[in-house]
């Protein structure tokens, strides 16, 4: 019993260090962005790319802004948890937890982060709908939500993927899919006018954390 504990523990150990590690580095990330040291570049790359973007593509990209929501997300992770449940893989229903302390972290940060968001000047979703979620404001843009938990379930589902026996074909074409979304949300964001490029990479860096502690579990 106990070797193969340690064999578990070993297997395991990459993804605790690397997560850790990024952990480390969201928090150095975070004080520089607490000090105004992006600023700049975060006014520069929304005016470069809003210029670059034409405003009828807006309502495409703002569908994203649903797609990344606390309730969507959340939906597809239960989803995931319970697959992996009925594999067997009882670990798994601990996502939910795992989920909700990421974001936390997410909260504490824009409380006590003192980022204001993207001026009024500069928004640009098109949508009349919002969930729920979209009207909490818990403080600062820093980091962003939807970035956060899109880079989180990203990992997760490569991951699930990886270890699946899909052919390669499949394979690389989900990987595909899945990292288009990734990119299209994550440069939405910042189109859209709704976080600085610093709360996207923060949000992004913060997900992808929390992603390698999950992939413990599954």
């Amino acid at each position: 019993m106990l070797p193969s504990r340690i064999l578990v523990l070993k297997r395991h150990m990459p993804y605790f260090l690397l997560g850790a590690l990024l952990l480390a580095f969201f928090y150095a990330f975070s004080f520089a962005v607490k000090e105004d040291v992006f600023t700049r570049f975060d006014f520069d790359m929304t005016v470069r790319i809003q210029n670059r973007i034409p405003t009828r593509i807006d309502p495409y990209l703002s569908w994203f802004s649903l797609l990344g929501s606390f309730e969507i997300t959340l939906g597809i992770l239960i989803a995931l948890s319970v697959m992996n449940f009925l594999k067997k893989k009882f670990m798994s229903i601990l996502l939910i937890p795992a989920f909700g302390i990421m974001h936390a972290v997410e909260i504490i940060g824009k409380a006590f982060l003192d980022h204001p968001g993207t001026p009024f000047m500069f928004h640009r979703y098109t949508l009349d709908f919002f969930f729920p979620s979209g009207y909490i404001q818990p403080g600062g843009s820093y980091p962003s939500g939807h970035s956060m938990r899109t880079a989180y379930l990203t990992l997760l589902f490569l991951f699930v993927i990886n270890k699946s026996k899909l052919s390669l074909t499949i394979k690389l074409f989900s990987y595909s899919a899945i990292l288009t979304i990734l990119a299209i949300m994550l440069f939405s964001r910042v189109s859209l006018g709704e976080h600085w490029t610093t709360d996207v990479i923060g949000g992004s860096i913060l997900g992808a954390a929390f992603a390698l502690f999950s992939l413990i579990l599954i």
